[in-house]
């Protein structure tokens, strides 16, 4: 016995960086076809259809109140198949930690669901397609934090493979590519070297120039290093945004006057710390912006041109919010961001490039498991930002996630934003909803597969 707990205190001091593929469950062990049924949806715009595609997540996460993870974080299209990005990475509530979680892809020309692979993470939030692969960046890893994993799948390969190298990170939130060099942003558990150790983790930006197979790491100031921001030629990288809690946490720490809200990659491969712009900069028009708590996630270049949604927690009478945004390079080599008018009450869920600019997904409460979602396009050109609606629809739940191909649309139906986790026992039919697929097709197109 004494070798053994010898043994789980060594590995994870000497465990080695590595690539490993995964294996896909046996055949006879994948769901069986089914027909799309149905779809949960009413009131959808005249001219289009809808088909429910199934709820794959219900697979995992069978019980009625698991509507949290089952929620559809993340859609992509690739390879002929529609993935869905499932679980919950939270700390709290009757599903924490929910891994490890399935990798679902829905094959287009068969019309049925395979998982593809199960990832040791405890959820999958963010799917980063890049030429001929898919990434997926590792929310929360379940091992060890000696490595940090990102995830990759070739079009010219039926395999996922884990790439278990980036150096200390817990947490890797987006990935980007930026001349030549792969990108990750994230969290570490030894941002400082002072504290409890429980209370030294934070913010960390990685780079490698060969592919991912090593990485230099910055650890910085702040909690959480969000979201990756490539405009114009540069790239940006943003940490989650202070509200009073997170600001006397940074304060306790010893961080806050080091602490800047945005960095920017140098040729050399270092991080220079942008104190010139500030949250008010990022997010424009929100009442409290640099002092309520906001996270940028999902941004999305198209256009020369970059779009975000900010999460924003409460502040005084406004309530949690997601809003979106689109920022272009000023002639003076600022970074000029504009909302995206939004009514009261609308929330912005996902966004996409199309080839004009981008498709938006909002949905809105218009009352107790009534929700309104909408697609829209989004084009800004100069100051003006044009909005064109493409359809619309209502269901028990909000739509949380989009992929398109230009004519059909996809979106995942999940646990409604900034509303308590459902826990345990008696739950209601929305409940049971999420994690539900839908394809969205013109009424003209033949309804089989797409």
């Amino acid at each position: 016995m004494a070798g053994v707990g010898l043994t789980r205190w060594l590995w994870p001091q000497l465990e080695p960086a590595y690539s490993l593929p995964l294996l896909p469950p046996l055949p006879w062990q994948q769901p069986a076809s089914s027909k799309p049924t149905a779809a949960p949806l009413q009131v959808l715009s005249k001219g289009w259809q809808a088909r429910n595609l199934g709820n794959p997540a219900a697979l995992r996460y069978p019980a009625c109140w698991q509507s949290l993870p089952r929620t559809p974080w993340d859609l992509a299209r690739f390879d002929g198949r529609l993935y869905v990005g499932l679980g919950n990475a939270a700390n709290d509530g009757p599903t924490a930690n929910a891994g490890p979680v399935p990798v679902w892809a829905y094959a287009l020309d068969q019309g049925r669901w395979l998982q593809e692979a199960s990832l040791s993470e405890e959820e999958i939030s963010r799917f980063v397609p890049h030429g001929q692969q898919l990434w997926i960046t590792g929310a929360d890893a379940r091992g060890s934090w000696r490595w940090g994993n990102l995830y990759r799948r070739s079009s010219t390969g039926s395999l996922w493979w884990q790439e278990r190298r980036l150096p200390r990170f817990i947490h890797a939130y987006d990935l980007a590519w930026h001349q030549g060099a792969m990108v990750v942003a994230g969290n570490v558990p030894d941002a400082v070297t002072s504290g409890p150790a429980l209370e030294r983790h934070g913010s960390a930006l990685a780079v490698s120039r060969d592919g991912g197979s090593r990485w230099s790491v910055q650890r910085l100031a702040g909690r959480r290093a969000t979201a990756l921001l490539p405009l114009a030629g540069e790239l940006f990288a943003v940490e989650a945004l202070p509200g009073p809690g997170l600001k006397r946490w940074l304060q306790a720490g010893g961080r806050w006057q080091r602490f800047a809200a945005v960095h920017q990659l140098r040729p050399d491969g270092l991080w220079q710390a942008r104190q010139d712009i500030s949250a008010i900069d990022l997010l424009p028009g929100v009442p409290g912006a640099g002092q309520r708590f906001a996270w940028i996630e999902r941004a999305t270049p198209a256009q020369n041109q970059l779009a975000w949604i900010g999460s924003l927690g409460p502040w005084r009478d406004d309530p949690a919010r997601r809003l979106a945004f689109i920022a272009k390079k000023g002639e003076s080599g600022r970074i000029q961001v504009q909302p995206i008018p939004l009514r009261s009450g609308v929330q912005a869920m996902d966004l996409i490039a199309n080839q004009a600019g981008w498709l938006l997904l909002t949905s809105e409460q218009r009352a107790s498991q009534r929700w309104r979602s909408q697609i829209t396009a989004v084009q800004a050109s100069g100051q003006r930002i044009n909005q064109t609606p493409r359809l619309s629809f209502e269901a028990e739940l909000p739509a949380w996630s989009l992929a398109s191909d230009g004519t059909t649309f996809w979106v995942g139906l999940g646990h409604p934003p900034f509303q308590p986790e459902t826990t345990p026992g008696p739950c209601s039919a929305a409940d049971q909803l999420s994690g539900s697929v839908v394809a969205i097709s013109p009424a003209s197109q033949p309804a089989e597969f797409e």
